[in-house]
């Protein structure tokens, strides 16, 4: 088995292309309207609904271009392994991206959070 995308929504496709193509460097592949009748039956939502999918290898993110909120508080993240994690810390600031840091012992986690709210949590890889 393995992982073949992630859906995620987004308020903003501005913000969307600013974050996953410009801040993360992913491709944007395609851009697909949702018919309302094919949403109502998937997600429970009678709208047409925009979504975005950004790729690189290895990685594919579908983003939903909707003004939904999570509850808080808000658990749901990904991932990212990053080739070069100094590269993408130093364009945060540029971006005025959110980065979270978490620390407990020898143990320091990174968040970054979109410009919806979204988390991804992202490591170097090794």
């Amino acid at each position: 088995m393995e992982l073949n995308h992630i859906g995620i929504t987004n308020n903003s496709e501005d913000q969307a292309l600013l974050f996953y193509r410009d801040f993360l460097g992913l491709e944007k592949t395609r851009e697909i309207l949702l018919p309302p009748e094919l949403s109502e039956q998937l997600f429970y939502v009678s709208q047409e609904i925009k979504v975005l999918v950004f790729e690189k290898p290895g990685i594919k993110i579908e983003v939903f271009i909707s003004d939904f909120q999570h509850a808080n508080p808000n658990f749901t993240h990904f991932g990212l392994m990053l080739d070069n994690f100094s590269e993408v810390t130093e364009k945060v600031q540029r971006f005025h991206v959110d980065i979270i840091i978490g620390k407990h012992k020898d143990k320091t986690v990174y968040f970054l959070k979109d410009f919806s709210g979204n988390l991804i949590e992202i490591k170097q890889k090794s």
